[in-house]
């Protein structure tokens, strides 16, 4: 019991910060977020849709499903 009572005031401050830590994570979040829509609605359209693109990584996406090949492995012998 003893135990409990001095850990309930540690974890008390410990939440609190958590709190706060939360907070300023989220303030930081919306930041970027605003900062970044600023950035694309400054685009035209076709660098906005490159840009589209680019953070999808389709063009990646296709390398690698264009590199798959059959190596065998259910080949029937």
């Amino acid at each position: 019991m003893r135990f409990q009572k001095k850990i309930q005031p540690l974890w008390n401050i410990e939440k609190g910060v958590a709190t706060e830590s939360i907070a300023v994570a989220k303030e930081e979040a919306l930041i970027f977020l605003a900062q970044e829509r600023e950035k694309i609605m400054r685009m035209s359209h076709k660098e906005a849709l490159k840009e589209l693109i680019k953070v999808h990584k389709i063009e990646s996406k296709i390398k690698t499903i264009n590199a798959i090949t059959d190596n065998g492995l259910f080949t029937l012998k």
